[in-house]
């Protein structure tokens, strides 16, 4: 059985835009299943850091670009926090992280994850078995805060864009042709 996405998202601004020649409210969030970039068009009260509903909305999909200045200062840390509420998803990566290539591995497109670090974890998943939590991955000598590696790389992603070869955690957005 395929596993439902939740259709959720974390407010990061309210704004009004115009369409076609009307001033429409435009909610601007994250998708807490995918990352994406979200503009959702409706009049339901929100504030900043609320959970919503995607489903039965207009739901239009943004680049960064496109975000207000106050959603652009909020978007870190929510990331953080869906990491943060989801923590099992990021476990599974690191337990289940393969080579992407001959010469590069999916712990190498980690940000502050060197040859070492890799190899440290990798190590570390051969002699104890699969993490239980990213609090195990803090047995790892001089390993960076797990949380902060997955937050920095989302935030990679999302910056990119369409620019970033290898998604790991988020949706690319492509663009119409």
């Amino acid at each position: 059985m395929f596993s439902q996405i939740k259709k959720e998202a974390i407010v990061l601004d309210k704004t009004t835009r115009e369409i076609q020649f009307k001033q429409t409210v435009a909610i601007q969030c994250i998708g807490t299943s995918n990352f994406s970039l979200l503009e959702v068009y409706s009049d339901m009260p929100v504030k900043i850091q609320d959970t919503i509903t995607t489903e039965d909305v207009v739901v239009k999909r943004i680049t960064y670009e496109k975000l207000t200045t106050i959603a652009k200062n909020e978007l870190e840390k929510t990331i953080e926090n869906i990491v943060k509420n989801n923590t099992d998803k990021f476990v599974t990566f690191f337990n289940t992280a393969r080579p992407i290539g001959v010469r590069r591995h999916q712990l190498d497109l980690l940000p502050m994850i060197g040859k070492k670090h890799r190899l440290a974890i990798l190590n570390y998943l051969e002699k104890n078995g699969p993490f239980k939590s990213l609090d195990d991955l803090k047995n790892i000598e001089m390993l960076p805060d797990p949380i902060k590696i997955i937050t920095n790389r989302i935030m990679e992603e999302i910056l990119n864009g369409d620019t970033e070869k290898y998604h790991l955690f988020t949706m690319p957005f492509i663009k119409k042709q």
